[in-house]
């Protein structure tokens, strides 16, 4: 592997499932649910290439309608070539009812960031040469570990207009102080650059009950570059669900999933790169989340499930 010492902006993690994973990039959700809620996602991006982007979450948020807030805790996984990073921070939103059926949570997210970094360095004239070593050069990190604080900050809306019509919107951006890793030696290493988010969806019932339309769409936005997903998914009988993702870099997506009656849903997708100039076999992800809320019955606590966003 042929790497450069510099110091660079660091990507964010690419997902497909964006409307399953809210609480990764918006701390104003956690809670909105109105319950208890755990989500796993995992992402392989470029199949096919060796050392290629892949992505691990899990996200738990729950509901405290006593104080009009909600809680939630990330642990996010994500790693690139000789590059990886393991983000874990708690997310709080207090809730604010706007009109009669509308909430709007406005959300903190703090925590830590541990940005790793290894690999063999040579010089593009010395690629395959076993007797090359700079292990020796305090300038060059091999392996290396580093923690640093991270901060952001989000708004999420939502709201039920009648049984046929939802909508939800939300705002947010990370890595509000962009950290910075120093390399052992004293040089220059990466940082997090701010990344703004805005996501906005809406959910429309038939009349017959049956088939629910979601239209939504996902900006990402790292000012240097910005990144639009649309999306269009159907759910069948609020439980076979399947959807269409274009996404402004030239990809396209599809999705398929099960939610079952005790709210576990899983989902699977695949995107494939339009003008393939990668010459991969595309990225996939795969989903599961599962939803209850607890209410008191007679002095018991009892579990039931719901819907949720």
């Amino acid at each position: 592997m042929t790497l450069t010492v510099m110091g660079y902006a660091q990507q964010a993690p690419q997902y497909s499932f964006n409307m399953f994973n809210h609480l990764a990039v918006n701390p104003g959700f956690a809670g909105a649910n109105g319950g208890i809620c755990a989500r796993g996602i995992y992402h392989e991006q470029w199949l096919g290439f060796e050392d290629a982007p892949n992505t691990m979450v899990l996200a738990v948020d729950m509901d405290m309608k006593s104080i009009n807030s909600g809680m939630g805790l990330n642990i996010i996984q994500d790693n690139s070539g000789y590059n990886k990073n393991l983000y874990l921070n708690a997310n709080y939103a207090y809730h604010l009812k706007v009109g009669s059926k509308g909430n709007l949570g406005l959300g903190l997210s703090l925590g830590l960031v541990q940005n790793a970094i290894g690999g063999e360095w040579v010089t593009p004239d010395q690629l395959g040469n076993p007797n090359v070593s700079y292990s020796d050069d305090r300038l060059i990190p091999q392996q290396e570990s580093h923690l640093v604080f991270d901060a952001g900050f989000g708004a999420f809306y939502s709201t039920t207009f009648d049984k046929y019509n939802q909508m939800y919107a939300g705002i947010s951006m990370a890595h509000l102080t962009e950290p910075k890793f120093v390399t052992d030696g004293g040089g220059e290493g990466n940082y997090l650059g701010r990344v703004l988010y805005l996501s906005a969806g809406y959910y429309y019932t038939m009349p017959n009950g049956l088939i629910q339309l979601r239209p939504s769409i996902f900006l990402k936005s790292e000012f240097s570059t910005t990144q639009l997903d649309v999306n269009l998914t159907a759910l069948y009988n609020q439980m076979f669900w399947a959807g269409v993702t274009y996404r402004g870099s030239g990809d396209l997506g599809i999705m398929v999933g099960l939610t079952l009656k005790n709210n576990l849903s899983f989902g699977l997708a695949y995107d494939y790169h339009l003008a393939n100039d990668l010459k991969t076999s595309g990225s996939i992800d795969a989903m599961l989340k599962y939803c209850f809320s607890l209410s008191k019955r007679g002095g018991r606590t009892s579990h039931k499930s719901v819907r949720f966003l």
